[in-house]
């Protein structure tokens, strides 16, 4: 291990690994890219026997216009980080520490020029495709206050974030790694408990369920899987989407069920209590702990073995680094994306079983399937290798026959 890592002492280990990572991750997205363009799936698919073919030829072009789009802000955004990296190296080779004050305005001038430079292709996904499809009830201003709102909030955690790497890299050269890793994990951990009350609350207005009878069948459901709710909240999505969802949210005296208007008024009473029986599963499997616990143990290991990279190539605390670090991260992000996948999958399967175990609702399950691909334009049978890099969940047609075959 020590032999490989001197491989870093000359910075040429640290360019290979850039040039490495970035030549798979670019790999990966044009085979994404093809696959979604070309993949038709078969005549006899499954999928005829529970959509109508004309939705699935809308839905797998919506898909494949999103899947370009993607692509290409994914691309774009590499190509600006890469000239970044590129340009900093330059300006800054030999110019020795750079003041804190200074290092935080060239991180977030980075981060302002970069969702500028993606806007065009953000609005053209979230603006004018989702009205092509009929999937968005914005209006200009609205969606262009959403972004701005959500991409001021990227900004300025992003900066913060890698403003105080480089502190913790000029004032703690030794140990930065550790203060890092711990600094992230608390961050983590307070930003669950706080998200739905300081961030969820600067897109969605919220009000508590009034239908008393769905709330009562709620309240039984979370119940039963032993799960106690402080709150249930009605989300005006509808005002944006029609696109249906309902989430659990927060920790403690925090944690409330979150559901969508449109869920409520646009699908079966029996299907709303199969969405929260599925999210109520995932805090009784304690996914959600799960996953903190997995993203805090791979930070730390992650930052260490970048501390070692980075003492060898003499390049802590200099803010040459710092860019480096977020291209890498990008790439590095987007190719464990894959085995996450596989986790949430596994994970999203257990809560779609317990949450027929609970409710009993076969029926409503493939009834909701049905209304939330409809309502979505979901691909419901991806090309498996979409499915193996990209998706969080089963597809929906893999849902539905696990419905089916779960049936008593």
């Amino acid at each position: 291990m020590g032999q490989r890592l001197k491989y870093f002492e000359s910075g040429q280990g640290l360019a290979w690994l850039l040039i490495i990572t970035g030549a798979l991750s670019l790999i990966v997205l044009i085979i994404l890219l093809v696959s979604s363009l070309i993949y038709r799936p078969p005549a006899d698919t499954a999928a005829l026997k529970y959509f109508d073919p004309g939705f699935l030829a809308r839905a797998a072009r919506y898909n494949r216009i999103s899947m370009i789009i993607s692509v290409s802000v994914r691309i774009t955004t590499w190509l600006f980080m890469a000239a970044a990296v590129w340009a900093v190296w330059r300006y800054f080779s030999g110019a020795g520490h750079v003041r804190l004050y200074i290092a935080a305005g060239y991180i977030a001038l980075f981060y302002i020029l970069l969702n500028i430079i993606i806007l065009p292709l953000s609005f053209y996904r979230g603006y004018v495709i989702e009205h092509r499809f009929g999937l968005s009830n914005q209006s200009l201003g609205m969606w262009f206050s959403d972004f701005a709102k959500e991409k001021a909030i990227d900004i300025v955690i992003s900066a913060a974030a890698f403003t105080g790497l480089y502190a913790l890299m000029t004032y703690f050269s030794r140990n930065w790694w550790l203060i890092a890793a711990s600094v992230m994990a608390v961050f983590i951990i307070i930003g669950v408990y706080l998200f739905p009350v300081l961030i969820d609350p600067l897109f969605y207005n919220f009000k508590k369920l009034e239908d008393q009878e769905l709330r009562q069948d709620l309240l039984e459901v979370t119940g039963r899987a032993g799960i106690e709710v402080s709150d249930i909240l009605i989300a005006d999505a509808s005002r944006k989407t029609v696109k249906a969802n309902a989430y659990f949210t927060g920790f403690g005296n925090t944690r409330r069920i979150v559901l969508y208007d449109n869920l409520v008024n646009d699908f079966t009473r029996e299907e709303s209590i199969n969405v929260v029986a599925h999210e109520a599963a995932h805090w009784r499997y304690l996914h959600i702990i799960k996953s903190i616990a997995i993203g805090i143990s791979t930070g730390f290991l992650g930052l260490f073995l970048l501390s070692v990279i980075l003492r060898r190539t003499g390049l802590t605390g200099d803010l040459r680094a710092i860019f480096i670090i977020i291209l890498l991260v990008s790439f590095i992000t987007f190719l464990s994306a894959p085995p996450q996948n596989i986790l949430s999958r596994h994970f999203e399967r257990q809560a779609d079983r317990l949450a027929l175990e609970i409710t009993g609702g076969y029926e409503a399950q493939i009834g909701l399937m049905k209304s939330l691909a409809e309502a979505n334009l979901a691909n419901v049978d991806p090309h498996p290798i979409i499915r193996a890099v990209l998706y969080s969940h089963p597809p929906i047609i893999e849902r539905i026959q696990a419905a089916e075959m779960q049936k008593p």
